[in-house]
């Protein structure tokens, strides 16, 4: 149960990361916190907290929006390799 509400918020955050690319707004801090606030309510409760499959963006199925050649609707989008914060899927 808690998993699945995690996913629901996970996905919510990506859609909106994900209208917001040209600002540059990067959601892996947010969803790491996230997850840390999912994790310590499941161990203060008890409950099972597993919190899912996080994938690299180079896993994405819809590619990377950095291999769009840094024009078009993406704008000028840099790897997941050069972001500053780290990749999630790395930890």
């Amino acid at each position: 149960m808690l998993s699945q509400l995690f996913e629901q918020i996970t996905g919510a955050i990506l859609h909106h990361s994900n209208q917001q690319q040209d600002t540059g707004f990067d959601p892996s801090g947010l969803l790491n916190h996230v997850q840390d606030i999912f994790g310590q309510h499941a161990a203060n409760t008890g409950q099972q907290f597993a919190p899912g499959n996080l994938r690299s963006s180079s896993q994405d199925q819809y590619g990377d929006a950095a291999d769009q050649g840094g024009s078009g609707r993406f704008g000028n989008v840099r790897p997941a390799s050069q972001d500053p914060y780290g990749d999630p899927a790395d930890r």
